[in-house]
């Protein structure tokens, strides 16, 4: 447990020794400076990595808004916020089902 100065009897006041006597700190003045700094090469991009581009949305078809539909509707009956967010995803076309390529 932490003890305070007042529950160890040494609550006498605190005296600091006077130091009006010693030297002050002198402080540098600041100034504005000249950017010397020689500009970078545009080369040195080394270590960045570009992001691939997203996908866009599959075209939802009345299937699959139907199926979203009724997912959204169980979740929010039976209260299961996970369920409705996979009918919300569904009705959206970003459920993360791969698009279809008619041949």
């Amino acid at each position: 447990m932490a003890s305070t100065r007042a529950t160890t009897g040494n609550s006498k006041p605190r005296i600091f020794a006077n130091t009006a006597s010693a030297t002050p700190i002198k402080r540098k003045t600041t100034k504005a400076k000249a950017n010397t700094s020689k500009p970078r090469a545009p080369a040195t991009t080394g270590g960045r990595v570009t992001k691939k581009t997203t996908t866009k949305p599959r075209k939802t078809g009345i299937k699959d808004k139907a199926e979203g539909v009724l997912l959204k509707a169980e979740g929010k009956v039976g209260r299961k916020p996970g369920k409705k967010a996979a009918g919300t995803k569904k009705v959206a076309g970003t459920d993360g089902k791969k698009k279809v390529v008619k041949k």
